[in-house]
């Protein structure tokens, strides 16, 4: 199993929460992980979601509701869901975050957990790029990746291009960034930490004496 999906689903599981919901869960590595540890889990995946997205959860027995998380009615979902984790979706996000976390606050029980990780957008590897004269996001391209040409026109109703339509990242953040959204929406933070994801002997020794520099951020916000 990839290192960062074990990782969250120790950092899940951790919680003990009674009902999880990952939000976005692509293919569904982390929701199958805590399902096979004998957790309650469903999910939320957006409509336009290629149909490879969708068609695990019924293969897993896994709930999957079907709505944006922005424009979507979070109170659609009729289980009582203690923890929503987003995992390396907010990067992806063209609209506020702060939408979805106040839907998020007001949904959550009292004691509550919403759980996020991200790559950080101060990691070695952007320092490294910026050092190059590299970009730190996606690469503008002249044409739409062909794997999105469908899909973008579910998100995208514009009919014009827009450069994250091939799911590039909008915005990279780092952890105070992140901890001001969770406490500006009500969270109080439970846990906030960076992460090391990949390991080269250059790459550990300038994380050991930097650790901000490293490749993931998880915050978990709890609801007072």
């Amino acid at each position: 199993m990839d290192y960062r999906i074990e990782k969250t689903i120790e950092d899940l599981a951790g919680l003990n929460a009674n009902q999880y919901c990952e939000l976005g869960p692509g293919q569904g590595a982390i929701t199958k992980g805590l399902k096979a540890g004998g957790k309650n889990i469903m999910a939320v995946e957006a409509p336009w979601a290629t149909e490879q997205n969708k068609a695990w959860a019924k293969e897993a027995d896994v709930k999957l509701y079907l709505f944006e998380f922005f424009t979507g009615d979070f109170g659609q979902i009729s289980e009582e869901v203690d923890c929503f984790f987003l995992a390396h979706a907010i990067a992806h996000f063209r609209f506020s975050p702060y939408i979805l976390f106040k839907k998020i606050f007001d949904k959550l029980p009292s004691g509550g957990y919403f759980y996020v990780s991200t790559v950080n957008g101060c990691s070695f590897d952007n320092v490294m790029k910026l050092f190059r004269g590299e970009p730190v996001t996606g690469r503008v391209t002249k044409d739409l990746d062909p794997g999105f040409i469908e899909v973008a026109k579910d998100f995208n109703r514009t009919e014009m291009r827009q450069i994250w339509d091939d799911w590039m990242h909008v915005k990279e953040y780092t952890k105070p960034e992140l901890e001001e959204i969770f406490r500006q929406s009500g969270f109080e933070i439970a846990k906030s930490i960076h992460r090391k994801l990949f390991s080269h002997w250059k790459r550990d020794l300038v994380i050991k004496r930097f650790p901000h520099l490293a490749d993931e951020l998880v915050v978990i916000g709890r609801k007072p």
